[in-house]
């Protein structure tokens, strides 16, 4: 019989939040990783600290709760997120270190900030280092060990890239302009080397649509100034298009465009580092295909925290 001066076994509180959880000893048994007979031990030592009236009743070859053990059950649940909580929050505390992540600005800007407010409430103590640059520049800087982590659109990328997911590229124009209804429409397209624009350029060639480049940017910043001025029509993953933008769709002449596949690359030495394989997780988590709003089949069928942004030198 317990006494006020009685402690109380932390997992026994544990074991029968989950029989509740899951309707019986084997499923909580499974749960918490014990046999069966183990966790009737348990409820036995239980019942025998708490004494009369019992915790449990029987229903036919089942043991339910009792009135008293559902008492006992509202306290028992407010002590296992009690629990969760503080393990939580030693988790935080002990993983310290830095992460460098590589990603282009328009990813940064529209796929990126949840994954990091997360990561931030969870480690306080990890600083990350984001290094805005176009996707090819950012695979030489993760084959190179230059930065540990990059979200980067496939092509510029290995083997080795692990599929987050799939975004449209879409056509944008300035929202009071009609530059786009040129019959040489002017291009704002990003630098050599991205993806994007060999497919944009091919694109419009395969559909016949004559076009000039008027500028080029590796800035999404500078595409959108561009394009807000009524100076050229422009082409994005769909994410990224602002508020302020109009979509150009084929009924205004233009080619519908392909999917981007976005993927995640690890610099090699960096898979065994805490801190980066809590931001991986992290990512892939939140952009992930589960997460994705477009998947493969779908696309074939049609707080404060130390966050540093530059460029790299």
């Amino acid at each position: 019989m317990l006494n006020a001066h009685d402690p109380i076994d932390p997992q026994l509180l544990i074991t029968l939040v989950a029989i509740a959880d899951s309707g019986s000893f084997s499923g909580a048994a499974g749960r918490i990783g014990r046999t069966e007979s183990a966790v009737s031990m348990q409820m036995k030592r239980l019942e025998e600290l708490v004494g009369d009236p019992p915790l449990f009743k029987r229903d036919g070859r089942r043991r339910l709760l009792a009135s008293r053990g559902e008492a006992l059950l509202a306290h028992a649940r407010r002590f296992v997120e009690l629990h969760e909580e503080t393990r939580a929050m030693l988790k935080m505390t002990s993983l310290v270190g830095t992460v460098r992540l590589g990603a282009p600005e328009d990813y940064v800007s529209s796929l990126l900030p949840n994954a990091l407010d997360r990561f931030a409430s969870q480690y306080a103590n990890v600083e990350v280092q984001v290094t805005c640059e176009p996707s090819d520049a950012l695979s030489r800087l993760v084959a190179d060990r230059r930065i540990d982590l990059a979200i980067v659109t496939r092509g510029s990328s290995g083997s080795d890239a692990q599929f987050l997911r799939s975004e449209p590229m879409v056509w944008v124009t300035s929202m009071h302009h009609a530059i786009h209804q040129e019959s040489t429409v002017p291009l704002a397209l990003f630098q050599p080397g991205c993806v994007g624009r060999a497919l944009v350029i091919e694109a419009l060639r395969e559909y016949g649509r004559s076009y000039r480049i008027a500028f080029s940017s590796p800035s999404v910043a500078g595409l959108l100034t561009v394009v807000r001025a009524g100076l050229a029509v422009a082409a994005l993953a769909k994410c990224s298009v602002p508020d302020d933008m109009r979509i150009i769709t084929p009924e205004d002449g233009f080619p519908s465009l392909p999917f981007l596949d976005i993927c995640l690359l690890q610099s090699n030495g960096t898979y065994s580092a805490p801190a980066v394989k809590a931001l991986a997780a992290e990512i892939r988590a939140d952009l992930g295909v589960g997460a994705a709003s477009f998947s493969p089949n779908q696309r074939q069928n049609g707080r404060q925290h130390k966050i540093l942004t530059r460029k790299t030198v």
